[in-house]
């Protein structure tokens, strides 16, 4: 069998949580034993080398890349409101790249399309022939949108977020209901579509990763870091308001590091915070610290980010949305804070308590090996497209 995946951004070098979870899609399908394409943007504000991948998927991906910019500007924003689609759906889309999906999907008439998310919804009149469709539901996005709104102060900025929210849901449940199977990332997605959607069937597929391929956390140091790509606004926000709320309330003692693209050019490094806009390699920077922090406050979906902390045995202090849909308890896995005094004795409490850390350490690293290896969740995704 052959398939297309379709994706509004290009997944190699993983940057971010939505890469990993991009190539896991890539890798199951590979392993599984069938024709794979990769169809996908490569977006100006995240661009990269089109068409390399990973040692084990080249050669063996075929890859058509477009470049693009999809850039939210306040110009786009504003002309969005004369229309009734959503913005961050409408900004993907551009003719040219419509016309080279319609004479790829004639050419080999593939068994299956993957849709990696909603964003390149507007495209699937474009597809020819009669392929299943499936969709990877990495978020349920307008719960993010009503969730920044939630948190959002200014009346302007609440009311629009709320309507693209709005937008955003009836554009969802309209592109899910064609398809003939939903791939959700979590059991909390999973309860959500099969309310919702309850005649197409699904299957919860976790983003499955190679363990054994991450590098161990090991004591280094008193350094407490975090990375993140902040052109994404949950995670811009939730580490605003740890920068503002939670960092004044840290003792001295407690030094850490921030990473990440596309960072607000008013964050700046202090005596015993670094601010980091360049960080050539995720892992060897994460692995660097004592203990990796995340503090998201919106967001729906799996943060790949504290997955890959468990695969590294890391010890995590995180917020319970940081955490949600992940299967991790808060105590055992990690420690949770959900308020700026709660968050900033946990970070103390675990930068300060060897064996806490160590504890830790070993519960997450075996939560990683019995729930998140691809090889078994490659094996329970190809049982599900057999039934199809």
């Amino acid at each position: 069998m052959s398939v297309v995946i379709i994706s509004n951004k290009y997944p190699f070098p993983p940057r971010d949580g939505s890469s990993i979870a991009i190539l896991s899609s890539l890798r199951m399908w590979h392993r599984l034993g069938h024709k794979v394409h990769l169809f996908s943007l490569n977006p100006k504000k995240s661009e990269v080398p089109p068409d390399a991948l990973p040692n084990d998927l080249s050669g063996s991906v075929h890859t058509h890349t477009f470049a693009i910019d999809t850039d939210v500007t306040p110009l786009g924003a504003a002309k969005n409101l004369l229309g009734n689609r959503p913005y961050h759906i409408s900004r993907f889309y551009r003719e040219d790249i419509a016309q080279a999906l319609e004479v790829l999907t004639a050419k080999y008439n593939f068994d299956f399309v993957q849709w990696e998310g909603p964003f390149m919804g507007e495209y699937m009149p474009h597809v020819n022939g009669s392929p299943k469709h499936l969709m990877r539901s990495h978020n349920i996005e307008h719960r993010i949108w009503l969730r920044l709104a939630k948190n959002t102060k200014n009346p302007l900025l609440k009311y629009y977020l709320r309507l693209q929210a709005q937008r955003l849901k009836q554009f969802e449940l309209s592109f899910s209901e064609k398809m003939d199977g939903i791939l959700p990332i979590t059991d909390v997605d999973a309860t959500y579509f099969a309310k919702t959607l309850p005649t197409v069937p699904l299957c919860v597929i976790l983003p499955g990763v190679d363990v054994d391929a991450y590098p161990l956390w090991k004591e280094t140091n008193n350094k407490a870091v975090s990375l993140a790509s902040f052109d994404w606004e949950p995670n811009r926000e939730g580490m605003m308001w740890f920068i503002k709320h939670v960092i004044p309330l840290l003792p001295n003692h407690i030094k850490g590091h921030i990473g990440g693209r596309n960072m607000p050019a008013q964050w700046k490094s202090t005596e015993t915070w670094t601010i980091n806009r360049n960080v050539d390699n995720a892992h060897a920077f994460l692995i660097n610290g004592n203990v990796q922090f995340i503090p998201l406050h919106s967001g729906s979906g799996i943060r790949i980010k504290i997955v890959e902390a468990m695969c590294m045995g890391m010890p995590v202090v995180a917020t319970a949305i940081a955490a949600e849909g992940s299967g991790l308890r808060a105590g055992t896995h990690y420690l949770e804070g959900n308020t700026p005094v709660t968050f900033a004795k946990a970070l103390d409490r675990c930068i300060n308590d060897v064996e806490l850390r160590h504890e830790l350490s070993k519960a997450a690293r075996k939560f990683a090996l019995d729930n998140y290896d691809l090889s078994a969740i490659a094996k329970t995704f190809g049982a599900f497209v057999k039934s199809l």
